[in-house]
């Protein structure tokens, strides 16, 4: 059984994966398209559709473990929980790229 310290452990490590990650794409945004609002909406916008992609792809492990998928002896109810909140993550996340990407062409204007 697992504890809800551990599980807090993993939700935490996993957030600062996320948060890292879009913290390293914005300072790669930033480095490759400054001065051009427009160029870095683009990569913005870009990177909202890879974290759909990535959070498409755990909606589907979730799908396939919820009907059973893999080793008997996984605990299946476990990884469609952790697949399901990696996937809302990653569309929060993506919803801000969204955001900032049409603040952005906004001040273009």
């Amino acid at each position: 059984m697992k504890t809800g310290f551990s599980m807090g452990i993993k939700k935490g490590m996993l957030l600062g994966f996320i948060a890292a990650t879009m913290l390293g794409s914005a300072l790669y945004a930033a480095e490759t398209a400054a001065g051009d609002p427009a160029a870095l909406a683009t990569t913005y916008e870009k990177q909202a559709t890879e974290f759909r992609a990535r959070a498409d792809q755990h909606d589907n492990m979730a799908k396939m473990h919820r009907g059973g998928a893999g080793s008997s002896k996984v605990n299946h109810e476990d990884i469609v929980k952790h697949c399901e909140q990696i996937s809302k993550d990653l569309r929060a996340a993506a919803k801000e790229s969204d955001a900032l990407a049409a603040t952005l062409r906004e001040e273009k204007k």
